[in-house]
């Protein structure tokens, strides 16, 4: 090993030996990989999101609304809380932001012709961004809905 490369190993090795937590390091100070395993492993009931999930989101959409999260996860969706659902609405939707849909209500076919204009809205102002109508600095998003609604 040449000198360079041995003060290198020497220089890792005294860092290693004085900024690494117990039972990290061996002897010879190198790593022991068995100290990044965990000691236990938990196992988690794994949630799919799948086709009856949505379906049942487009049933909860038409019979309580936008923003009735708890009541759409009581009712049809208990295995999800209601930040998950409202992030599966907003996929859904194709919005980002839900505060415009505050109590909308309508079935898959509502739900779907409201993506289908945000998409579109979105594409023309280049604010379709992984699936969602974004806002961006200059409040186009919010001009143009203003202007479609004549507010």
């Amino acid at each position: 090993m040449e000198v360079a490369e041995q003060d290198r190993m020497d220089y890792v090795h005294f860092m290693r030996g004085k900024f690494s937590p117990p039972g990290m390091i061996c002897e010879d100070l190198s790593i022991r990989q068995d100290f990044f395993k965990p000691e236990k492993v938990f196992l988690v009931d794994e949630k799919k999101w799948g086709t009856e999930e949505r379906d049942k989101l487009y049933q909860g959409l038409g019979k309580y609304g936008i923003g009735k999260w708890r009541e759409i996860s009581e009712a049809l969706l208990p295995k999800w809380d209601d930040q998950a659902l409202r992030v599966k609405a907003s996929r859904l939707m194709g919005s980002q932001s839900l505060a415009r849909y505050v109590g909308w209500k309508g079935n898959k076919d509502a739900v779907d012709a409201e993506q289908a204009k945000n998409r579109k809205l979105g594409e023309e102002l280049g604010c379709w961004k992984a699936g969602v109508l974004v806002e961006n600095d200059n409040g186009d998003v919010a001009k143009a809905l203003d202007a479609v609604y004549k507010r």
